[in-house]
């Protein structure tokens, strides 16, 4: 695959007589079935290249290529004084080299160290471990939680049987004043299901549980963030269906808005989770459960277009790939909440938020909108408690004109 990015015979000499130059051909495939085109591929072979010397004139063989290293060669760049023909100063030889360290990973030449895994103490590695077992918590949430819990025992030290209630709520109240409601209740929950964690193993009392206090905030306090049929309509007319992107932020955006789903569920959706023959699809949400869920003709026919014309022929089974190389799975359900923002903006309508989870509420006010019950919208939204669906009952303001009291007009009380 060489000869594909390189036609000249002295230069695909050159890089294959560089220091690590016995692996330059299969990092050429492996840029390959990425997707990178002829001109970012030559430069990350550039790059690649420039590495294999550098790290050579300091004795550094290639098995030896790690974080640090590629940290000091970063550093490196900005004054390169090399001789070589792949010597430079720009960027692209940053990321090149990355991506060349990537790919020794996936061959086997390096052996790749997960350096915040083995920083981490033993209880928050095995808090870590259950939580991905046994409550089948999103990788995402886990993120959020496990500096916290860090930080925690860092705090209250790594042995359990000395914490106590004072303890536990003081490093919850120091942590929650620093930031609002939202960081407050990240920093309650995830001390709380280590103190649950710690109790099923026998590290400390299930007592202790009860010393997590319960951050106040009403669920039914605020309204339900939503946009009306017609700004959606406006949302996927910003997207063109003649290109990849949009191909793909379209059948996206029809799909969250549509059915409801969360941004980590598209983001999670397989090619197998489709039912194409009962119009159907499979969704795993929290804590891993299953639902099937119709699935609209627009959304359907967007899918299609996007499966059939746009979506790369990769070994990979994620409906929703990235349409720019290194090609594969969105790496998060972030991206797909910054697409609906850019079609959003794109498209130049007002909304009351900017992430994908706005579109989520839209699909439960216009179905409620159009006769729905709570329970049918509650489970498309696949909720486990009335009460969260009861939110979108605010935004019904006919049925609740039906049912609201007049005011006296001796100011009275109604009752």
């Amino acid at each position: 695959m060489l000869d594909f990015y390189i036609e000249s015979d002295s230069k695909r000499r050159q890089l294959r007589q560089c220091p690590g130059g016995e692996h330059v051909d299969g990092f050429a495939g492996w840029l390959h079935a990425a997707g990178y085109r002829r001109r970012p591929a030559q430069l990350a072979l550039r790059a690649a290249a420039h590495l294999g010397y550098w790290a050579a004139a300091r004795g550094i063989p290639t098995e030896r290529f790690d974080e640090q290293l590629l940290d000091a060669f970063a550093c490196h760049l900005a004054s390169c004084t090399c001789s070589h023909a792949f010597r430079g100063h720009d960027d692209y030889h940053t990321g090149g080299a990355r991506r060349f360290a990537a790919y020794l990973h996936t061959i086997g030449i390096l052996a790749k160290h997960d350096t915040e895994a083995e920083a981490l103490a033993p209880l928050v590695k095995g808090f870590s471990d259950w939580m991905r077992q046994h409550r089948g918590i999103a990788q995402s949430t886990l993120t959020n939680y496990m500096p916290l819990v860090a930080e925690f025992v860092a705090a209250l030290g790594d042995d359990a049987t000395t914490y106590d209630a004072g303890a536990v709520r003081a490093f919850i109240f120091a942590r929650a004043s620093t930031h609002g409601c939202g960081h407050a209740k990240s920093v309650a929950n995830a001390v709380r299901m280590f103190l649950r964690f710690l109790a099923a193993y026998g590290h400390c009392s299930a007592e202790l549980i009860a010393a997590v206090p319960r951050i106040a905030h009403w669920k039914l306090a605020s309204l339900p963030r939503y946009i009306s049929a017609a700004a959606i309509d406006q949302l996927i007319a910003a997207c063109d269906p003649t290109t990849a992107g949009g191909a793909r932020d379209r059948a996206i955006i029809l799909l969250l808005a549509q059915l409801g789903l969360r941004a980590g569920d598209v983001r999670d959706l397989r090619l197998a989770d489709i039912d194409w023959p009962h119009g159907r699809l499979r969704v795993v949400g929290k804590g891993r459960c299953e639902t099937w869920l119709p699935l609209p003709q627009a959304a359907g026919d967007a899918l299609l277009h996007y499966l059939t014309h746009f979506r790369q022929g990769i070994d990979d089974d994620h409906v929703f790939l990235r349409v720019h190389a290194p090609l594969g799975p969105l790496p998060s359900s972030g991206p797909i909440s910054k697409l609906v923002r850019r079609t959003i903006q794109r498209a130049g309508i007002q909304t009351p938020s900017l992430g994908a989870h706005m579109l989520r509420h839209s699909a439960a006010t216009e179905m409620l909108r159009q006769g729905c019950s709570l329970d049918i919208i509650g489970a498309v939204l696949r909720h486990r408690c009335i009460e969260s669906t009861a939110h979108y009952a605010k935004v019904d303001v006919a049925t609740l004109r039906s049912v609201a009291q007049p005011w006296p007009a001796n100011g009275g009380s109604p009752c």
